[in-house]
């Protein structure tokens, strides 16, 4: 008896088990939706291309076939524009590489076209692949004039959870754009009554003097013990540390680097920690010595090395004011990072910021920050004071605005805890205020894409139209 409730005990087990394995087995995931990244981006009259993106919800383990259909407003395709694939009969066909979760067109204008800005392309998500299912953003809208965007709706491109990429929002253009954040090492200040150089914070950098000012007479003795105090350490973070990074709050005269003098003689080395790379664990980007004097076209000439050269490489860095900071690579010279200055409001990124645990704020490495443009400022609001819907204009008056650039930091997001990870903050949001003038309220939606990290969402509507 005790053998037959012994088997029958096993055989209740054995289906329990199978049961369970073809639940989680069969599963369902959720559908797979191709959308384009926006539903409208417009196209001024200084620029003369543009990049549109589609997007899939995950990657898939095969090519998957889209074909995209267009209808031009006062637009003749071949005479004032043409596309990247070209375009068979107001149709391109592409194809999101398997393994992939993205593919892309181009737009171009006709050389010698003319146009009265009130052209316009309807773009059409027509078919796609089995198993991927057209999404509810299916219609892209391009327009031949500067966009001043009434809604924005966007997933950040951050590349996942090792945050491989910084990204620049510019809100009222509807566009992101994603750079390689470890694509560049030292940004240079354009503005014309100041010679600032910033680190790279988003790869973790730091930045040391020492007392010399010719880079031969550097070597590994000038950085004894650096490597333990002119570094990040998230175990055991140290104020000590500080005054080798840029502060957080983007103040120029808070840089690791002083301001450049314009006696050369003033101008002293430094050595740099190139900080960290992308991956799990990240890998150490090595050391650097510098210094940076002023050049004889009133910009910067950097003289760069590594620490046992007895010799050294030089880029010159011109002024632009287009943009607030150029910016290089040790390894590949003058490098384009972030848009024009009145060309993106907010950044997403992995950032060298500071947190206080009770003795005085240490460098600390955060994940999911978000920065603000130099000539954007932040005022928070929360959702207890003035729902999201109901934010006015007529609200704007009791304001109160920051120009820290991260005056957002952290703060959209908790930081998790020991059950449960970190997630976004529902009972606040943000008015911006950009370089144009234009008002708008952010709220952000989503943390991760499908759980993974490096892909938070967010919404906006125009609140003022700038003049």
């Amino acid at each position: 008896m005790k053998q037959v409730l012994s088997k029958i005990v096993m055989m209740s087990l054995g289906i329990a088990l199978l049961a369970t394995g073809c639940r989680k087995r069969d599963a369902a995931l959720a559908d797979n939706l191709v959308n384009f990244e926006t539903d409208a981006q417009g196209l001024n009259e200084q620029e003369n291309s543009i990049t549109v993106k589609l997007k899939l919800s995950r990657g898939t383990d095969q090519n998957i076939p889209v074909t995209i259909n267009f209808s031009p407003e006062g637009l003749t395709y071949g005479t004032d524009f043409t596309t990247t694939p070209e375009a068979n009969n107001n149709s391109i066909s592409l194809i999101i590489p398997s393994g992939n979760n993205e593919t892309s067109f181009t737009i171009t204008k006709s050389p010698g076209a003319l146009f009265d800005g009130d052209e316009k392309i309807r773009f059409q998500l027509y078919s796609s692949g089995s198993p991927v299912l057209i999404g509810a953003r299916k219609e892209f809208i391009l327009s031949f004039s500067e966009l001043v965007a009434n809604a924005v709706s966007l997933m950040v491109d951050g590349g996942g959870a090792s945050f491989p990429n910084k990204v620049f929002i510019d809100l009222s253009a509807n566009r992101q754009t994603a750079v390689a954040r470890t694509s560049w090492d030292l940004g240079f200040y354009t503005g014309a009554d100041d010679f600032r150089v910033i680190l790279n914070s988003s790869a973790a950098m730091m930045a040391k003097q020492i007392n010399k000012n010719d880079l031969a007479q550097v070597t590994a003795l000038d950085t004894t013990g650096f490597s333990a105090e002119v570094a990040f350490s998230q175990f055991a973070p140290s104020i000590s540390s500080l005054p080798y990074i840029d502060y957080p709050d983007g103040d120029l005269t808070k840089t690791a680097i002083a301001s450049i003098s314009a006696n050369a003689g003033e101008n002293k080395v430094y050595i740099v920690n190139l900080g960290l790379g992308i991956g799990t664990p990240a890998p150490a980007r090595g050391w650097k010595k510098i210094r940076i004097i002023r050049n004889a076209s009133g910009g910067y000439s950097l003289q760069h090395a590594d620490i046992a050269a007895t010799t050294f490489n030089e880029i010159q860095i011109s002024k632009d004011e287009n943009y607030f900071f150029k910016y290089v690579s040790f390894t590949n010279g003058a490098v384009s990072v972030e848009p024009e200055k009145k060309k993106w409001d907010l950044a997403w990124t992995y950032f060298s910021n500071v947190t206080n645990f009770g003795g005085g704020e240490v460098p600390y490495l955060f994940q999911d920050i978000i920065l603000q443009n130099r000539n954007v400022s932040v005022a928070k609001v929360m959702t207890s004071t003035k729902a999201f819907a109901e934010f006015t204009e007529a609200d704007l008056p009791g304001l109160t605005f920051s120009t820290s650039q991260v005056a957002i930091g952290s703060d959209w997001r908790s930081g998790g805890g020991p059950t449960s990870g970190p997630a976004v903050r529902t009972d606040r949001y943000y008015i911006i205020k950009d370089g144009d003038e234009n008002y708008y309220k952010v709220k952000f939606t989503a943390l991760t894409n499908n759980g993974e990290r490096g892909y938070p969402s967010f919404e906006a509507s125009l609140v003022k139209r700038g003049l």
